[in-house]
């Protein structure tokens, strides 16, 4: 329960930290598949960028790791599979345009500072079923960028993500769904201090 001092101040969604390395390798991949409208395996594990953004591991190799991630795409539904001539060829689906679009929205420069005012901020939305698509996205971008479910309904951070509102607002194609919710307390506070070490 929110104490007193809690007032709304924009229609607002909120990222924190950067996207993982393992999330960033994903989005060049769809990114590249969407380039190409219809990519075969064969350009995908031999493209020169792609086996670059895959170097890192020790495990396997870089083309192992872009056909393993590919076929978990697959699975997920990120892309869809067919053939062509014998040869695996993929498309990027609409569910994987959302993903990408909500990796973009990371990359796009929206990021907090990580300096705590000592007020505490929750997001609450409001998203019919109509905007399905963009409700998930939202819900995937909150918790890849640190947020925590305070509450059913509402995503707590500490900092402030005012900067944020016009650019988040037009990507996500929410322009009043989302509200962003100042408090100067919060119930249970000290748990939360310590999850963010504040």
């Amino acid at each position: 329960m929110l104490r007193h001092n809690v007032y709304v101040v924009s229609n607002l969604c909120v990222l924190k930290t950067p996207m993982s390395r393992n999330s960033n390798k994903t989005a060049e991949i769809l990114r590249l598949i969407q380039t190409k409208k219809v990519a075969t395996l064969g350009d995908l594990s031999s493209n020169k960028h792609l086996l670059t953004v895959f170097s890192s591991s020790a495990k396997a190799t870089p083309r192992r790791r872009i056909i393993d991630t590919i076929a978990l795409l697959a699975r997920q539904g990120y892309v869809s599979v067919g053939l062509l001539d014998s040869e695996k060829i993929f498309k990027i689906t609409l569910k994987g345009k959302g993903r990408l679009k909500a990796y973009q929205v990371s990359e796009d420069g929206l990021s907090i500072t990580d300096r705590w005012d000592g007020r505490w901020y929750l997001i609450t939305f409001d998203i019919p079923e109509s905007k399905k698509v963009a409700r998930n996205q939202l819900i995937i971008t909150l918790k890849k960028h640190g947020f925590v479910n305070y509450t059913k309904g509402l995503w707590l951070i500490p900092y402030n993500p005012a900067k944020l509102t016009a650019s988040l607002r037009k990507q996500l194609g929410l322009k009043s769904e989302i509200k962003l919710i100042v408090a100067q307390a919060i119930d249970n506070d000290s748990r939360y201090k310590k999850y963010w070490s504040l």
